[in-house]
């Protein structure tokens, strides 16, 4: 039942739900009424029952006072007869009855007391007897007719809502129908309006409909970028040579030193050119300067490629040299710094053509504090770029840790590449 209530219309559901909650509401109201009205029939009552058994006191308290029973009989029999008083019993003092007239029937009759006063002597007492079908029965229409009238609106409110859910089902379903991609699979299961529309857009290729919007400068692509550039020597001469699973298996080696000497330092590792790497630093980092850092990560990768080149049939060389740029990489949504980086880049390629056989640093680079403070370089001919000869003491004692670590964490380095 609940399954077909979901596939159903939104007509049907909103028609259903609106009628019920009607229908509820309307309950809570007859429910209401049907103790309001019983409040005030039985106060009605009381007070009828009362009036009556003082009047009918006040009537015969003449006749009893004079001794005429025949008279009391008489007057209670017209009382009877003439009203909705079942019976009618007058009592002395003693409890003993004087004079009686009806006979209660139905269920559940109530009975009202009123003493007889004569002067201001109780002389007795008047007990009469009145059916409560007839206000029963009139509780009950009462109540019924209002249980009709809330069944009646429920069924109006139901009409209307269903009309105006077939309405609106009928305009997405027009909607449905314009972002549909291909007709309906008639074997599918049937669904309402609103479930035929989001399964449709959901279907839709909203990823090629949106439109990128994010192409504001970001501040980390103004900083100052140090670059490692590695041209790859041996690579450029393993293309002709090796087959492409060997090559593969090659690159990938080369992938993970680099990779994971960059990762110490914060480096971004990128591709430049076609035999070609580049790793960014930028900012100021817990190991040092940018130009450190990449000086750092530079001799790191020469060792792992010294240490790995002795348990392996090919070579790892690769020519490194190292500048600085004004600029960072840029990214997609600011293409300028990376422009600018070109330059930068151009150089460095130009420097590594000549494959040194140590690290190069550019003289942009002798002015930083950490270089002057912790490397130990030598002047060469190239472009005024120095080459780096050594770390002082505890550096070099640092990255002989971080050499060994990569070693272990890198594949047996006695197994052979090829």
């Amino acid at each position: 039942m609940i399954e077909r209530l979901k596939t159903s219309s939104l007509g049907q559901q909103l028609g259903l739900v609106a009628a019920v909650l009607c229908l509820l509401v309307g309950l809570a109201l007859v429910l209401l009424g049907a103790a309001s009205s019983k409040h005030m029939r039985d106060v009605q009552q009381v007070e009828f029952g009362s009036t009556m058994a003082q009047l009918i006191a006040r009537r015969v308290s003449t006749a009893l006072e004079r001794g005429d029973l025949l008279g009391i009989s008489a007057s209670l029999q017209r009382f009877v007869e003439s009203s909705s008083v079942q019976q009618v019993q007058i009592f002395d003092v003693d409890g003993k009855v004087l004079g009686e007239a009806g006979r209660p029937a139905g269920a559940d009759p109530m009975q009202y007391r009123a003493p007889i006063r004569i002067e201001s002597d109780i002389a007795g007492e008047v007990v009469i007897t009145i059916g409560g079908e007839a206000s029963q029965a009139a509780h009950s229409r009462l109540i019924l007719s209002l249980l009709g009238l809330a069944l009646l609106l429920s069924l109006a409110v139901y009409g209307g809502s269903r009309h105006l859910g077939n309405r609106l089902g009928s305009r997405l379903q027009q909607l449905a129908r314009s972002v549909a991609l291909e007709e309906d699979d008639p074997r599918a299961a049937p669904l309402n309006e609103l479930d035929l529309l989001s399964q449709r857009i959901e279907a839709l290729p909203m990823d090629l409909l949106r439109t990128r919007s994010d192409a504001g400068a970001k501040d980390e692509n103004y900083n100052t970028t140090a670059v490692l550039y590695l041209h790859l020597n041996s690579l450029e001469n393993y293309v002709e040579t090796l087959d492409e699973q060997s090559l593969h298996r090659y690159t990938d080696r080369l992938h993970q030193v680099v990779y994971a000497a960059a990762g110490f330092y914060g480096g971004e590792l990128q591709v430049t050119r076609q035999f070609a790497l580049a790793v960014y630093f930028s900012g100021e980092g817990s190991a040092g300067s940018a130009p450190f850092r990449a000086a750092s990560c530079a001799w790191l990768v020469q060792s792992v490629c010294r240490e790995l080149e002795q348990h392996m049939s090919l070579s790892l060389s690769t020519a490194m040299a190292i500048s600085q740029s004004e600029l960072g990489i840029g990214d997609s949504s600011d293409i300028y710094p990376g422009l600018y980086m070109q330059s930068t880049l151009d150089e460095l390629q130009l420097v590594c053509a000549s494959k040194p056989p140590k690290i190069l640093l550019s003289p942009t680079l002798a002015e930083d504090t950490d270089i002057r403070g912790r490397l130990q370089v030598q002047a060469t001919e190239v472009m005024d770029y120095a080459m780096l000869e050594e770390f002082q003491g505890p550096y070099r004692d640092l990255l002989e840790r971080q050499l060994r670590l990569i070693l272990r964490k890198l594949t047996d380095p006695t197994q052979t590449l090829i």
